[in-house]
């Protein structure tokens, strides 16, 4: 369970799992929308919960990938995920259409704040097994959480990644940087469920942004979006960074 999922506040301290039943209603309505599109158009399916961990119980994610693939004309599906158990989906025919975006962040954040997620070793050897599977990859470096010494912990991913990605997938893969955005609730469900854990509201670094919702000051994010910018060009000249925000 992450700390500053926005699920938190949804589902409280219960960190339980949502299943959907009607995923043929779902995916169906997903289908005729892709084909009366004109655009190509890319469908996002993980907001709910980390897919790749909740296939370990339901085989969703399997049956979802192949009723797609051979249903629909067209079309894409997308979703991020923060776990390294991708060996059931790499010898589907997904015919390129589905675009599996890994989430990273330093190791000790993962330790302290993503509890009980795959650690960051495991997520790049599941990048890799991906690519080499023929799926379309992306990273989230997400979120950007500002801890003590967090320029010197997100070098030290950047420069992981790039010692550790096999050369196929460091030709093509894109990013996506999120910032981390936090709450009044977030932090009180956290406080409770999780007490001794790692604060992660900064009073000097962090501002109030419409009802209890936390996000850096303007100047601060400006600093970060500005080493990211530097430190990708370094490691990641080449590749897209799809958005920072």
């Amino acid at each position: 369970m992450c700390l500053y999922c926005y699920l938190v506040c949804n589902f409280n301290k219960c960190s339980y799992l949502r299943i959907f039943v009607n995923r043929e209603e779902m995916l169906d309505k997903i289908i005729k929308t892709a084909n009366k599109s004109e655009k190509e158009l890319v469908f996002e399916i993980g907001s709910n919960s980390d897919l790749i961990l909740e296939n370990q119980i339901t085989n969703n994610l399997v049956w979802t990938i192949e009723n797609f693939v051979q249903k629909s004309e067209k079309g894409k599906l997308t979703f991020p995920t923060k776990f390294d158990m991708v060996d059931p989906i790499l010898n589907l025919n997904h015919n390129g259409r589905i675009i599996v975006r890994v989430s990273v962040n330093p190791k000790e954040i993962i330790r302290n704040v993503e509890i009980g997620t795959s650690p960051l070793e495991n997520r790049v050897r599941a990048i890799n097994k991906l690519k080499k599977a023929g799926y379309p990859v992306g990273i989230l470096i997400a979120p950007v959480i500002m801890v003590e010494n967090w320029k010197q912990q997100y070098e030290e991913l950047i420069k992981y990644l790039y010692d550790n990605l096999d050369e196929d997938v460091k030709k093509d893969v894109f990013f996506e940087i999120i910032f981390m955005t936090y709450s009044y609730i977030h932090r009180m469900i956290n406080n409770e469920a999780f007490p001794g854990s790692i604060d992660l509201y900064n009073k000097e670094m962090m501002t109030v942004r419409g009802r209890g919702r936390y996000t850096y000051k303007k100047q601060v994010k400006e600093e970060g979006m500005k080493f990211f910018e530097d430190i990708m060009g370094k490691y990641f000249g080449e590749n897209e960074i799809k958005y920072m925000v």
